[in-house]
């Protein structure tokens, strides 16, 4: 590829498009990450089309669309080119599209292992920590009050020892 086409793609891009749109509107980035309330370094990414540093498509399309809607540009024309630089099925990756970054985001099994990890801990520590069971005793009842006519009697449950052999 020459360095014409390069420069020609490069203005085509959403993001020369809306920096382009900035430049003429005589905003700095920082005024625009005010106004939009974002980052400084997401309005950056936005113009050097750079998306792999802003999480997920939905969030790039909206960033996009109130970007172009305060410079007054075609929302619709500048989502239409970041979606001309995205690969379809089939087609090879572009270098507008977003690559999937190891190191952010995890993957269903390892959720699922971090919450029986964490599970397995509270019960283990709710086992090692939990009271001692009190001891109850129960004496064996040797004598039973009975009341009769006279009054209360105590009557022994057991012979005496020396009864016993």
């Amino acid at each position: 590829m020459t360095q014409e086409e390069e420069k020609s793609k490069d203005q085509n891009s959403p993001g020369a498009l809306l920096r382009a749109g900035r430049e003429s509107a005589g905003l700095s980035v920082e005024q625009v990450a005010e106004k939009l309330h974002l980052l400084q370094s997401v309005v950056n990414s936005l113009e050097k089309d750079c998306y792999d540093r802003i999480r997920g498509d939905t969030f790039v399309r909206g960033y996009m669309r109130n970007y172009a809607r305060l410079l007054g540009i075609s929302d619709d024309e500048v989502v239409a080119r970041y979606d001309a630089g995205r690969p379809s099925p089939g087609r090879g990756e572009s270098r507008f599209a977003r690559r999937r970054d190891p190191r952010h985001g995890s993957t269903g099994a390892g959720r699922v292992g971090v919450v029986i990890a964490l599970m397995g801990i509270s019960a283990m520590f709710l086992f090692y920590n939990r009271e001692p069971v009190a001891e109850v005793r129960h004496e064996a009842v040797r004598t039973v009050t009975v009341e009769t006519a006279r009054g209360e009697h105590v009557v022994a449950l057991e012979a005496p020892a020396a009864s016993r052999k």
